[in-house]
């Protein structure tokens, strides 16, 4: 397959991330009658929250989203918000064809569970569901604005079926026809036969086209396990804006599936873990009475990344060669416990030794004290590494207000609550002020996700999945800045870049995904 196609075909994939939170939220809106309201004149944010009943917060994300589809525009002016129509046809062509959504939003409502239970037959609602977003995604053309809408329904026609082949295969990606076809004698034969339809509409049976999505089924993961937020943003827009967090503490979330989650995350964040090696390498390559006790993995998630910086210090470095005598603590830490089991498994599977502990990356202090009470390991002895966990934390409210004018252009929530953008700049301040000194020693070493200006993300249609971030992360009240914002908050508490150790992807800004190697 040549370059050109794979580039238009990851597009594509991209497409079909934003179409998951697309076919979720659009037909809330135009339920409500405020996909038309808007789309007629202008409004603030908050006078159009009052208007309708909705929580603030939750709306101001969903009206972000279509920002970021080149649809509405945000004029912003200290902390209001006013959204307009963008300038152009665009809009107008959409907003005609919006109701198709509905087709999307209906059968996600129907396969919400179906990765998971792949033995048992699909109901017969659920078979309706599909069969009439098939014949919607058949009937729209493929150019200008339709094409778009015709990639965000099939985005959300085959997320479910990728995601339970890919689980059933397991951790390694499906790489061959006769893998699929092994998975698929996994399931249901009403569920076989469905496949097969939605395979022949594609035009994917056997070609290299369905082998390419096929091969990145774990791509679909981390945006799939969300399919109940987006499902419940009627709930979180015009009603509760604490329904996702109504279980009582030890209770599992509601909001997110973290086992397809945690398979997700491991699978689509391999690419980014060969770029931690040489930090990794040089860390452990230094004399060994300066190098740390060990790594710790807060946010572990399956494990994955653990134990290949594990295999990194053993195979490449100083270390390595003196683990006898200088044996290398790994520490997984995490605030599921789902993940702690997975992360467990894992490590048992390669015959690796852990210490894998509960803790919250938003109280630093606690794991420390916890990880002394109970192992007998000090934080600040270990090189502290995270992947994509510092804008999941749980809000904390800035100490002080902070003075300066925000730069951040995201859109943040907490329990529906529309938060100031200069309190969560101030927030990831303050986190940062409490993690600088365990990092002081042996360093923080963090891949991180991001947002991005949503008139960057209109221009950058298919090239990076920014809606569905934005939507996944919105909806379930986490904090992804842009990276300029990210680094200025880190600078301000004291933790200094190491340039030669950080890089983003895409590589040149505005970009969605950043790795950072901060020296206290």
């Amino acid at each position: 397959m040549e370059k050109s196609e794979k580039r238009l075909l990851r597009n594509r994939l991209f497409y079909h991330l934003d179409g998951l939170a697309m076919c979720g939220v659009v037909p809330v809106l135009e339920e409500w009658g405020l996909l038309e309201r808007v789309f007629r004149s202008s409004g603030d944010v908050d006078e159009l929250a009052a208007e309708y009943r909705a929580n603030a917060g939750y709306l101001n994300v969903a009206l972000r989203m279509l920002c970021s589809q080149g649809l509405l525009e945000a004029v912003r002016a200290e902390d209001k918000i006013n959204y307009r129509p963008a300038v152009g046809k665009t809009p107008t062509d959409w907003y005609r064809h919006s109701s198709s959504y509905a087709t999307g939003r209906v059968w996600l409502e129907e396969s919400a569970n179906s990765w998971n239970t792949p033995a048992t037959p699909m109901t017969s609602s659920a078979i309706m569901a599909m069969e009439i977003l098939m014949d919607a995604w058949s009937d729209m053309p493929d150019k200008e604005i339709m094409g778009r809408i015709k990639n965000h329904l099939e985005g959300a026609l085959v997320s479910p079926w990728l995601v339970t082949l890919g689980t059933i295969h397991g951790t390694r990606p499906l790489s061959t026809w006769e893998e699929h076809d092994a998975a698929v004698l996994k399931m249901d034969a009403s569920k076989q036969e469905a496949w097969g339809k939605v395979v022949q509409l594609l035009g994917w049976d056997r070609t290299e086209q369905g082998e390419f999505f096929l091969n990145r089924s774990a791509s679909y993961g981390v945006t799939t396990s969300y399919t109940k937020t987006f499902i419940w943003a009627r709930e979180l827009i015009f009603g509760d804006g604490s329904y996702l967090w109504r279980t009582e503490p030890g209770e599992p979330e509601i909001h997110i599936d973290r086992t397809l989650n945690v398979w997700g995350s491991g699978g689509a964040h391999k690419a980014y873990f060969t770029h931690l090696d040489e930090v990794v390498k040089s860390i452990f390559n230094a004399p060994l009475d300066e190098q740390p006790v060990g790594i710790c993995d807060m946010g572990c998630g399956n494990g994955a990344m653990l134990l290949h910086l594990y295999e990194v210090v053993k195979n490449s470095t100083l270390r390595g060669k003196n683990l006898d005598s200088h044996p290398l603590e790994l520490v997984g830490a995490d605030f599921n416990q789902e993940a702690l089991v997975a992360t467990a498994d894992h490590f048992k599977q390669e015959g690796v030794e852990g210490h894998f502990i509960w803790g919250d990356i938003g109280d630093p202090d606690q794991l420390a004290l916890d990880l002394w009470t109970h192992h007998k390991i000090r934080l600040g002895d270990l090189m502290s590494v995270r992947s994509f966990l510092d804008h999941n934390r749980i809000f904390n409210r800035p100490l002080i207000d902070r003075p300066e004018k925000a730069v951040s252009t995201g859109a943040f929530a907490f329990r529906g609550e529309r938060l100031k953008l200069r309190h969560v700049e101030q927030s990831l301040k303050e986190h940062f002020l409490r993690w600088s000194p365990y990092v002081a020693e042996h360093g923080l070493l963090v891949v991180e996700l991001h947002t991005i200006d949503p008139e960057d993300a209109a221009d950058r249609q298919g090239g990076m999945p920014a809606t569905a971030y934005d939507a996944t992360h919105g909806f379930a009240d986490q904090y992804i800045v842009e990276i300029p914002v990210y680094d200025a908050m880190a600078a301000e508490a004291g933790l200094r870049i190491d340039a030669s150790c950080s890089r983003t992807f895409p590589a040149e800004l505005p970009a969605t995904v950043s790795i950072r190697f901060f020296i206290a």
